[in-house]
């Protein structure tokens, strides 16, 4: 008997590196499979500790602005944001 289409193996490494790709169209496409599949956007794989990543933010702002993008997945964007601190800037990154 065969079992229907399996779905591929999470595999971290290779989220890592599309999730924080300099390509904006690449990390928005890992970001939406990864929420398809957690129903949570990849945030901990950043440095957010002094302010939220600016790949980050452009993913999360490419994500909302996308028209296709479903009520669900707005609303983890919304969880998302509350948990975050603001972006940062380039004059605070001087540390």
């Amino acid at each position: 008997m065969q079992k229907a289409e399996k779905k591929s193996k999470f595999n971290f490494d290779e989220l890592k590196i599309g999730a924080t790709s300099l390509d904006p169209a690449i990390r928005k496409k890992v970001f939406q499979e990864y929420f398809e599949m957690f129903e949570e956007f990849p945030s901990y794989l950043f440095d957010n500790e002094h302010g939220a990543d600016p790949r980050l933010s452009q993913t999360i702002e490419d994500i909302k602005k996308d028209p296709a993008t479903t009520d669900k997945m707005q609303r983890g964007i919304a969880t998302l944001l509350q948990r975050l601190p603001p972006v940062e800037s380039d004059a605070s990154s001087n540390r």
